[in-house]
């Protein structure tokens, strides 16, 4: 019910963010024709007031940038964004905006006055909504992102509480979509528009897995599946995915399949299950091409699957990684980018079926790791697994006796090898052992690539090691292992690839030139080292730094994955990488991470240098 108000009195509305108060001293000030009578709360960005119109009596909500803000371009540009985005689209289930200007230095935006609820607030007060009445907000919101859609207009941060229900024409539940204060303009972006690389702008419950990749070149169907959250909350009352902290939420987003909402609400239908399902889909290609799809498909006038079902590549479970033959193309340079775009889906629907055959962790690896978690047990029955196992008992002893860890007494003995690396550098050595198998091949072919690969792997690692030790706020031994990891993807993604050309050989269909096939596992490793660190419990940080360690975090230099990438593009520029790679890209995250690391230009030639002259003292080395 519409609440009322006397002509002093604020409504009941979505600008109730926060306690009232008087901020900037502008109650009272005019905008216009208009006059400030009170705040209606405070967001991130600004406050949040009530205006009369003088002569009229209309309302009117104001949002004002915050004071500390307005000297921030990139966040004024942001708050422009959000009245040019929203004036383009003009569709009436989006909030309108009546006017736009500055006060005291101050950006403002004049929206209409919304009285009701946000969905937010339904839920909270009735947990979950009956399939009509969520088909039917879902349907206006559809309608509402179409058309910003079609403007080149990404909401990126849709969300319960910025789905606003009013009446509108004797209707109830009228839907004002909110909040397009980090819409992306696809269509016409300027430097200033533009996202930092790796920040993640949104709200993690409901982003999808490109933006918990930190991915910038987001497009609609970012849009297309956080609406398809919005519908699982709607009917289930609950959140597809959820984790107790951030690092586990956003794993979750990229990696977890959501549990099929007809088993938290019987009631929803097959069909309605089908379009949420197709929404949540992990690879954009496979959702809804665009908001007018997925509209029809609710209205039940279009289809829940496309006309044409995509081809199951892998529908069969196989205890060997058999592929059908992938099809042949042309040699060309965008050979790489196509076939790994293939080989990532295969990859995809086989992790989340759990169909793809991941390499085990090494029995007497996973034993210490579960001892070395219960300190309890003492390193007694650590130092007697590896005692059981004489390759691994060895490769610790001689660990230990390296000049890293090593003093003047001699190890002899693995009880000797295991007090002096002590737990933490005992784990790291146990992960770095079962991952350097992964790096070995019977197949000449690919044998010295993979050489190499651990070689790059090797030098990232030490990289992240020296960067960490800077340092007070990250682990060095965890930046160690991530560095070491960030590629632990391409040889499971290599081994697949190498069994298609092995079908296709036989079919004596030449499909992949040979110069293109490490640029087809670059395409699509990260997925596959995801599943690969989570199937062998690795810590959130370490998986999450595999995933998103081609670009600095937001998080800042304190982070593990911001680390490995700065590691990274280090050891490309003192050349330790097999095959080709984009210069310029890698040059500029050099000074990215310079910039971050507060290191010149001088230091980091001088790092560089020490890169390449301590590759060439291992490559001296016996193996």
């Amino acid at each position: 019910m519409v609440e009322k108000h006397s002509m002093r009195e604020a409504p009941h509305s979505i600008y109730r963010m926060g306690e009232q108060g008087s901020r900037g001293n502008l109650i009272g000030r005019n905008i216009g024709n208009y006059r400030i009578v009170t705040e209606l709360g405070s967001g991130a960005m600004g406050q949040v007031y009530f205006a009369e119109h003088m002569v009229m009596g209309r309302r009117a909500a104001i949002k004002v940038i915050r004071e500390e803000l307005s000297s921030n371009a990139d966040m004024v540009q942001r708050f422009v964004n959000e009245a040019r985005s929203v004036n383009r689209i003009g569709h009436p289930n989006i909030v309108e905006i009546t006017d736009f200007g500055e006060l005291d230095k101050r950006y403002y935006i004049m929206m209409e006055m919304l009285e009701g609820e946000t969905l937010e607030e339904r839920l909270e007060r009735v947990q979950h909504l009956d399939e009509a009445s969520a088909l039917h907000i879902a349907m206006q919101v559809a309608d509402a992102l179409g058309a910003a859609h079609e403007l080149g207009v990404v909401h990126r941060d849709l969300k319960p509480e910025n789905i606003f229900l009013t009446r509108r024409g004797g209707r109830n539940d009228f839907v004002k979509v909110l909040d397009f204060g980090i819409a992306k303009l696809t269509t016409q972006l300027t430097p200033t528009d533009a996202t930092i690389p790796g920040m993640i702008l949104g709200t993690p419950h409901y982003m999808s897995p490109e933006q918990c990749y930190g991915d910038s070149q987001l497009d609609h169907r970012s849009d297309v599946y956080s609406l398809g959250i919005v519908l699982y909350r709607m009917l289930t009352g609950r959140l597809p995915f959820e984790g107790a902290t951030l690092q586990r939420l956003l794993l979750a987003q990229i990696g977890e399949t959501p549990p099929p909402p007809r088993d938290l609400n019987s009631e929803v239908t097959e069909r309605t299950q089908g379009i949420i399902l197709r929404t949540l889909e992990k690879n954009r290609e496979h959702r809804f091409p665009d908001m007018r799809s997925l509209r029809a498909a609710l209205d039940g006038t279009g289809p829940v699957q496309p006309a044409i079902e995509r081809t199951r590549e892998l529908a069969s479970p196989a205890p060997e990684l058999a592929v059908t033959p992938l099809p042949t193309v042309e040699p060309d340079k965008d050979q790489p980018r196509r076939v790994g775009s293939r080989l990532a889906k295969i990859l995809l629907d086989r992790i989340r079926s759990d169909r793809l055959v991941l390499p085990s962790i090494p029995t007497v690896a996973l034993q210490c790791l579960e001892l070395l978690n219960k300190p309890e047990l003492g390193l007694a029955k650590v130092v007697e697994a590896i005692g059981q196992d004489p390759i691994v008992a060895p490769q610790v002893i001689r660990r230990a006796h390296s000049a890293l860890h090593g003093g003047s007494e001699r190890v002899r003995t693995i009880e000797q090898a295991v007090s002096r690396l002590g737990a933490r550098q005992l784990r790291a050595l146990l992960v770095e052992l079962s991952a350097r198998r992964l790096f070995e091949s019977r197949n000449a072919a690919i044998r010295k690539l993979f050489h190499e690969l651990w070689e790059h792997s090797l030098a990232v690692a030490q990289v992240a090691r020296m960067l960490a030790l800077r340092r007070r706020d990250i682990d060095a031994d965890a930046a160690y292992l991530a560095g070491l990891l960030h590629d632990v993807g391409k040889p499971v993604s290599a081994a697949l690839l190498l069994e298609a050309e092995r079908v296709a050989a036989k079919q004596a269909a030449a499909w992949l030139a040979s110069d293109a096939w490490l640029g087809v596992i670059s395409e699509c490793h990260r997925e596959v080292g995801v599943a690969m660190a989570r199937s062998w419990n690795l810590p959130d940080d370490l998986v999450l730094a595999i995933a998103r360690s081609a670009r600095y975090s937001n998080e800042g230099p304190g982070s593990i994955t911001s680390v490995v990438c700065f590691a990274n593009a280090l050891v490309k520029r003192a050349g330790i990488y097999p095959g080709a790679f984009d210069l310029e890209k890698n040059d500029a995250l050099v000074r990215e991470g310079g910039d971050l690391y507060c290191m010149s230009e001088a230091a980091i030639t001088a790092l560089t240098a020490i890169i390449q002259d301590e590759e060439a003292q291992r490559n001296t080395l016996p193996s």
